[in-house]
């Protein structure tokens, strides 16, 4: 069984395990119907949607100088932010996956602020 950790330590429900296992997968991450779960340092980190505020996509760049020229890498975080602090990320190269899973947690967790929150969007 997969070793798994939530906010506030270890989690030993089995029913934890069990969504894991069901939920669907996109690249690093898999989406459940009551959580987030990715791995994180040696374990899987669950984190449910009622202890999460906003979810969103980060677009990072990295220029590189190779042999024959310059190449510009992307990356995607999935970033999960709380009482509005960002307090964890997700990265993965494939932005197609990270579009993905956030949809799929829109679809799980309606109530959820999910992408770009502009000065208008805020109440």
């Amino acid at each position: 069984m997969a070793r798994f950790s939530g906010i506030h330590g270890r989690i030993t429900d089995p029913a934890v395990a069990e969504e894991y296992e069901s939920a669907e997968r996109f690249d690093k991450v898999r989406v459940g119907d009551t959580g987030v779960f990715f791995p994180y340092n040696l374990s899987i980190k669950y984190i449910p949607y009622k202890y999460i505020d906003r979810v969103f996509i980060r677009i990072n760049e990295v220029n590189g100088k190779l042999c024959c020229g310059k190449a510009t890498f992307q990356y995607f975080r999935l970033v999960f932010v709380r009482d509005g602090k960002e307090f964890i990320d997700v990265i993965s190269e494939n932005e197609k996956a990270m579009d993905d899973a956030l949809a799929a947690i829109a679809k799980k967790a309606p109530q959820m602020a999910i992408g770009f929150v502009g000065k208008e969007d805020k109440a």
